[in-house]
């Protein structure tokens, strides 16, 4: 796992991210600043937040469950081997998720319905896939797929960030 901090403005806030293998998690967190905007006001303060956004980060890139079906092995490497239509592979041992999705075809494309992590009893949302992530290519697995990490605006909203989705077998 590789874990970075990153100063977002003047001692304003900074952004918590990690990376394993393809999958990327970012939190933002808010520092307390001297009225000048330099330096934290309380040292202690920015120290417990950074590593409780660098454990909420573990937590987050660790904590995922496998999508592969572990009574199908031989479908490993294939899982391995998709690729976006920007090249970008899709899978790292177990990222992906399965997926409820349909074909808009008001707008001539996929959308999945995705759940906030933090959130699981609610219900889920509707977003549109972007062409870029769909790959065109047969699902052996069957199963609708997508691969995705989410990124959150202060208010606390997800919005998705795509790497791939696959159609399921009827899609």
């Amino acid at each position: 796992m590789f874990v970075t901090v990153s100063d977002t403005g003047i001692g304003r806030g900074a952004v918590v991210s990690a990376r394993l293998g393809q999958k990327r998690v970012e939190v933002d967190i808010t520092m307390l600043t001297s009225p000048g905007g330099r330096r934290p006001t309380h040292p202690c303060r920015l120290i417990a937040a950074l590593m409780g956004a660098v454990s909420a980060v573990a937590f987050l890139v660790l904590g995922t469950a496998s999508a592969h079906d572990p009574n199908r092995p031989e479908l490993n490497a294939w899982f391995k081997s998709l690729k976006n239509k920007v090249g970008e592979p899709c899978c790292d041992t177990g990222d992906g998720q399965h997926a409820e999705a349909e074909w808009d075809m008001a707008k001539g494309g996929y959308k999945v319905l995705l759940r906030h992590p933090h959130r699981p009893n609610e219900p889920g949302q509707w977003f549109d896939v972007p062409y870029s992530a769909v790959i065109d290519q047969p699902n052996l697995s069957g199963i609708a797929m997508v691969w995705w990490w989410p990124s959150y605006a202060m208010d606390g909203s997800m919005t998705p960030k795509w790497r791939c989705f696959i159609p399921g077998a009827g899609g």
